[in-house]
């Protein structure tokens, strides 16, 4: 059962790796106020939805067509097998736990390009979110709510001594928490245009490689659920420090065991892969 299980692991995760890999996360105001000095900062401080979402596809754009040097690095976990056999579902979990892929990740020197890797990939197109694509966006979210904590304790007792908050004043930190998608498409809806996503036909094409122990009958569902955008930039220059996409789907997945297999029958297997892309940019010239 062991090499079987691992075959047909090796084969869920291989779809998985291209679903995730080769692409590889509000309504509402901001009404607290905030200590962020003003005066230096390239840009006033945004505070309503839309004001925080044109300021980040505004910096980021400028991190994509910056010259920055870039450290991307993209990891991912699949884990949660489930099947109606919970004996093969147990063992593709054993399996899935002992294989390691490492991360994935390439370094851009100062001063190339980074079309390449920075979303949307493989294009001079920056990233655009709109309202439809998300449904939170935050920013300086911590600082906020700390600093309304200690506005409500210090109302409450005039005497209180204020905590000392401890973030960077200079850093900005944006939090975009995107819509569910269904089986996105290529160069179509929101994260077809984050991400360079394969075709069915690249998946499809991995399942065969299996046919000996299983066929796959079509049935491939990815639901891209509960992922995340965050993002740090310095307010005295606008630059981006770090942008991190995470990114949790819900894969489902209907194979038929043949040979050595036959006795699985049809099986739907479920599973989901946790992911994360991040892109760590530095913008000091090095010293020649």
């Amino acid at each position: 059962m062991k090499p079987i299980a691992m075959k047909l692991v090796a084969i869920l995760l291989t779809a998985a790796v291209l679903l995730c890999v080769s692409s590889c996360s509000f309504g509402g105001k901001t009404e607290e106020e905030t200590t962020e000095p003003t005066s230096a900062s390239a840009t006033v401080l945004p505070r309503e939805e839309a004001e925080i979402l044109a300021y980040f596809n505004k910096v980021f754009a400028a991190a994509k067509e910056g010259k920055a040097k870039l450290n991307y690095s993209c990891s991912y976990s699949p884990k949660g097998f489930d099947a109606e056999d919970k004996a093969l579902a147990s063992m593709l979990t054993l399996v899935a736990q002992r294989m390691d892929f490492g991360d994935l990740g390439k370094e851009v020197a100062y001063g190339e390009s980074h079309s390449a890797l920075v979303p949307i990939k493989d294009s001079a197109e920056p990233l655009a979110l709109t309202a439809d694509d998300i449904v939170k966006i935050e920013i300086n979210r911590d600082e906020f709510a700390q600093a309304a904590e200690e506005a409500a304790k210090l109302e409450k007792d005039e005497e209180y001594e204020t905590q000392f908050i401890d973030t960077d004043p200079d850093v900005r930190r944006i939090y975009i928490e995107l819509k569910e998608e269904t089986d996105p498409k290529a160069g179509a809806g929101l994260f077809g245009r984050i991400f360079a996503l394969p075709d069915r036909a690249a998946i499809e094409q991995e399942m065969k490689k299996a046919a000996d122990t299983l066929t796959y009958d079509g049935t491939y569902s990815a639901k891209y659920t509960g992922c995340t955008i965050y993002m740090e930039i310095d307010r005295l220059t606008d630059q981006v420090i770090k942008v991190e996409f995470n990114r949790n789907i819900e894969v489902t997945v209907s194979v038929t065991g043949v040979g050595t297999l036959e006795s699985v029958g049809t099986q739907q297997v479920t599973f989901r892969v946790e992911g994360r892309d991040c892109y760590e940019f530095d913008w000091n010239q090095p010293e020649e």
